[in-house]
């Protein structure tokens, strides 16, 4: 029971930051790979004011919050003044350049030893009530996201992707709408670095490194980019897979290599099927 209780938290926790990436890269089909960039903003920001520092939890909150606003206002940025592929890379590398700071930065991050007896405070300390709290917050920002895809952001957001010029020239603002994605990606950052870290107790920049970026395209490619029902589903059958596969009892020099394989594998597939439907051709008029 504890397994699969263990399994929908973690499923809920991803869920909060990929759907909000599925909108950008899968909605948007945005080149973004920055989204744990966002995430260690976010997550260290608010836990090494509250930890190290002793800061109250609402101001370390604020905090968070503007440095990871500013990041996904600078991500947008980003994306309007470079060609797709110029901000694939750029993206890419922002997250390399925020992990390599918080790496490198022990006497505030601690580095790789990351920051231990992270406190759940209000939360419950119950697997079974953290369960309900996180089950809960992610029903709410899937039907969040669901309604606001159904809106004229979701219609423009489509547009933009389907045929830039042809957006515009209607009337769609590339800015504003790929801006509002961001900050949604940002969003979805936020609610995890407050949810995440206290679940396990620990913050560690190994959980933020860029194999986890590939483990979030992986799941929105196969789920299907821009789905929220088939990513959501994707997540929740790729950290059984994952999870599942840290209790089979095997070797840790193996272990890391079957699940690389097992991943690679998933997005080869997933690629292969679909790959006239990952990035859409431009319309003719």
């Amino acid at each position: 029971m504890d397994f699969l209780l263990h399994i929908i938290i973690m499923a809920c926790l991803t869920l909060f930051p990929l759907l909000g990436y599925n909108i950008v890269f899968g909605k948007g089909k945005i080149l973004h790979f920055g989204q744990e960039a966002q995430s260690l903003m976010a997550v260290y920001t608010l836990w090494v004011l509250v930890v190290q520092f002793q800061q109250p939890f609402l101001l370390a909150l604020l905090a968070s919050l503007l440095t990871t606003t500013m990041l996904s206002l600078l991500l947008a940025q980003l994306s309007f003044r470079l060609e797709p592929d110029g901000f694939g890379v750029m993206s890419i590398a922002l997250h390399l350049a925020v992990l390599s700071i918080i790496l490198n930065w022990q006497s505030v991050t601690r580095g790789a030893l990351g920051i231990p007896r992270i406190p759940r405070g209000i939360l419950p300390s119950s697997l079974e009530r953290y369960a309900l709290v996180v089950v809960l917050g992610a029903i709410a920002w899937y039907f969040f996201l669901r309604r606001l895809e159904r809106s004229s952001f979701g219609r423009n957001l489509v547009a933009l992707s389907e045929h830039e010029w042809h957006a515009e020239s209607l009337g769609i603002s590339r800015k504003k709408v790929h801006t509002i994605a961001f900050l949604l990606a940002g969003t979805g950052s936020m609610i995890s670095a407050i949810l995440f870290p206290p679940y396990i107790f620990l913050l560690s920049p190994l959980d933020y490194n860029f194999q986890h970026m590939i483990f979030f395209v992986m799941c929105a490619v196969a789920g299907g980019p821009g789905s929220l029902r088939g990513v959501t589903l994707a997540i929740f059958l790729i950290i059984f897979l994952r999870e599942g596969l840290r209790f089979m009892g095997l070797p840790a020099d193996i272990l890391g290599p079957v699940q690389i394989m097992s991943f690679g594998l998933i997005l080869f597939v997933a690629v292969c099927v679909r790959r006239d439907t990952l990035f859409p051709k431009q319309r003719t008029v």
